[in-house]
């Protein structure tokens, strides 16, 4: 009788070691499991300093805001150009190299030009600045890169901000190598701030 609970006490320590062991690997297994599926975010390029402008149109007040963040669906570049005035949001816009794309396709702008397109595939948003400002429109200044080793483009746009019904309305003027040179958002003066995101 002795022997069967010596037997039986070595049986039980032996399936409770050989258990232990079972789960330890699975844990391990499982560790190595998660660190070869864990995501890895691409890098995204491009300017990431907020811009601030005050701005005096028909003699009233209004602040510009130029935020860059990454699209957290597809890790792309874009821009919020939010135009208030005292208290008010004139319009919060999201600029990305697809907006500018499309409205550039819809609006056959320089439909001749071999950029034409490829601005949504072969190209990405790097940098908004703000250009000037003309009657009812902003106009801003877009830095796009190529993703394909070709050249570097401007794109020029423009967002309504008076009458309503064309509020925040985008409409693309043109795209050149050069750009139009002169921006107003990058004279250095009280009315332009840029805040370094850390």
């Amino acid at each position: 009788m002795k022997k069967i609970k010596i037997l039986y006490l070595l049986i039980v320590v032996c399936t409770d070691c050989g258990q232990n062991n079972t789960s330890n690997n699975k844990t391990d297994e499982k560790l190595e499991k998660d660190s070869l599926t864990a995501l890895v975010k691409p890098e995204v390029n491009g300017e990431f300093a907020i811009y601030e402008h005050d701005l005096s149109m028909y003699n009233e007040k209004y602040l510009m805001r130029i935020t860059p963040s990454v699209d957290s669906i597809n890790s792309k570049y874009e821009s919020y150009i939010l135009l208030t005035k005292k208290t008010d949001t004139i319009f919060n816009k999201r600029i990305n190299i697809d907006s500018l794309g499309q409205t550039i396709i819809k609006h056959k702008i320089f439909a001749d030009s071999t950029e034409h397109s490829k601005i949504t595939t072969d190209y990405e948003l790097r940098r908004i600045v703000y250009h000037g400002v003309r009657t009812n429109n902003l106009y801003f200044e877009a830095d796009i890169s190529s993703t394909v080793g070709t050249k570097d483009l401007k794109v020029l746009f423009q967002l309504s901000y008076l009458y309503k019904g064309e509020i925040g309305k985008l409409f693309v003027n043109g795209f050149s190598k050069k750009g139009w040179e002169n921006n107003t958002g990058e004279i250095d003066n009280k009315k332009n701030r840029i805040i370094i995101n850390p």
